[in-house]
C-alpha cells in the first residue's frame, strides 16, 4: 500500500483543471499512504499557487509539469502523434514505465484509447481495448462495453468485448457466470447490421462451447431490468445509449426534486439521499479502459470534483484489489474461447 503510485490528469476536460485540483486534494486526505502525482501545465500549477486555498506542500503530493495538452476537439491519433509531451501521453508513459499502478483522466477518450492501444500491453487475447462502464439495474449493476472507446466495431470485436465484460463481472463482482446480451434494436438474431448479426453468431456459439451465457439480443428499454449483466455493443451506440441514460436519470431526478418539497423534510432528504446514490452518474466513478494491463479510469469529460474524485476511488479500487491480474487470469483460463 505504501508504494501505490496514481497519476491524475487533471488537463483536456471541460472543466477547469483548479477545479479538478478540489478532487486531488481530496484523493490525498482519503489515502493518505497512496502517492499521487498530477500531471498539468506550467500555467495551471501557477494558478493553482495563486488561487487556491488548498493545501499544495503534502508528502504524498507530486506535480508533474508537461509541456502540452490534447484538447477534446482534438483528431486522437494525430493528437497522441504529435503531443507526446501532453499530460495524458505523459500519464500512459508513466505507466508503461510501471512508474505508476494507475491513471484517471477526465480528457479526449479516443485519444486515451490509442495511446493505451498504441503504448501498452494488450491482455491475452485482446486485439483492442474497449471502455467499459456499469450502471444501475433491479438486479444489481450491468457493465456495458463499449461505451465510447470503439467507434466503429468488427463482429469479432463484440465478441471480444463480451469476454472481457465476463472477466470483469467474474473478478470484480463475483458473478460466476454473468448472462451477456448484444444491444440491438429487435431480438431476433437476423435484427441489426451485419456485422451485429454476425456478433450473434459468434457469441452463441462462445455460449454452445461454455465459455459464456449469451442470452441473445436485448433492446434498450429492457437493459434496466437487469436481465443481463453484461451488455456488448460498439462505442457509438454504447456512448449514446450512456448519455441518454444519464440524461434521463438527471431529468427524473430534477421532477422528484420538486415533487417531493410536499414531504416532511426529514423523510425528503432521506428518499433523496438513496435516489441519488443510485441514479447519480457521478456516483459510478468512471469507465475502466478494459483490455490493456493496467488500471486507467475513464471520467466523464464534464465531471465535476466529486465525478473525478469518485473515478480516483476507483483506480485505487482496482489497484487493490489486483484487478490487472485477476481479469488477466480470467482471460487466459478461457484462452482457447476468444476469437
Amino acid at each position: 500500500m505504501a508504494d501505490l503510485r496514481i497519476g491524475i490528469d487533471l488537463m483536456g476536460s471541460d472543466r477547469s483543471p483548479v477545479l479538478f485540483f478540489e478532487a486531488a486534494i481530496a484523493a490525498t486526505k482519503e489515502f493518505s499512504k497512496v502517492k499521487w502525482v498530477v500531471f498539468l501545465t506550467q500555467s495551471v500549477l501557477d494558478e493553482i499557487i495563486f488561487h487556491s486555498s488548498l493545501p499544495l506542500r503534502k508528502e504524498n503530493l507530486e506535480f508533474q509539469v508537461v509541456a502540452d495538452v490534447i484538447e477534446m476537439h482534438e483528431a486522437p491519433l494525430v493528437a497522441i502523434r504529435q503531443k507526446k509531451h501532453s499530460s495524458l501521453a505523459c500519464g500512459v508513459k508513466w505507466l508503461r514505465k510501471r512508474s505508476l499502478d494507475g491513471f484517471v483522466s477526465a480528457g479526449n477518450t479516443g485519444a486515451l484509447i490509442a495511446a493505451a492501444a498504441l503504448s501498452l500491453p494488450l491482455l491475452p487475447g485482446i486485439k483492442r481495448p474497449a471502455l467499459l462502464a456499469t450502471l444501475p439495474t433491479r438486479k444489481g449493476s450491468v457493465a456495458i462495453i463499449d461505451v465510447g472507446g470503439n467507434v466503429s466495431c468488427k463482429a469479432h470485436d463484440l465478441a471480444q468485448f463480451a469476454q472481457l465484460g465476463v472477466a470483469y463481472q467474474r473478478c470484480c463482482k463475483g458473478l460466476e457466470q454473468p448472462r451477456v446480451g448484444l444491444l440491438n434494436i429487435g431480438v431476433e438474431s437476423k435484427k441489426g447490421t451485419s456485422e451485429v448479426r454476425q456478433a450473434y453468431q459468434l457469441l452463441q456459439r462462445m455460449s454452445q462451447e461454455g465459455d459464456i451465457v449469451f442470452i441473445g439480443n436485448v433492446e434498450g428499454r429492457e437493459v434496466f431490468q437487469g436481465v443481463v449483466d453484461v451488455l456488448v455493443t460498439d462505442g457509438f451506440t454504447g456512448n449514446v445509449l450512456l448519455k441518454t441514460s444519464e440524461g434521463v436519470s438527471f431529468f427524473i431526478l430534477q421532477e422528484l426534486h420538486e415533487l417531493l418539497q410536499q414531504i416532511l423534510p426529514e423523510r425528503r432528504a432521506s428518499i433523496l439521499r438513496h435516489l441519488h446514490h443510485q441514479f447519480d452518474d457521478e456516483e459510478y466513478g468512471g469507465a475502466i479502459v478494459c483490455g490493456v494491463d493496467y488500471v486507467i479510469v475513464k471520467c466523464h469529460g464534464q465531471s465535476s470534483p466529486k465525478g473525478l474524485l469518485r473515478g480516483i476511488q476507483e483506480a485505487v479500487h482496482l489497484v487493490q484489489s489486483g484487478y490487472p491480474d485477476r481479469i488477466k487470469k480470467q482471460l487466459m483460463d478461457r484462452i482457447s474461447y476468444i476469437i
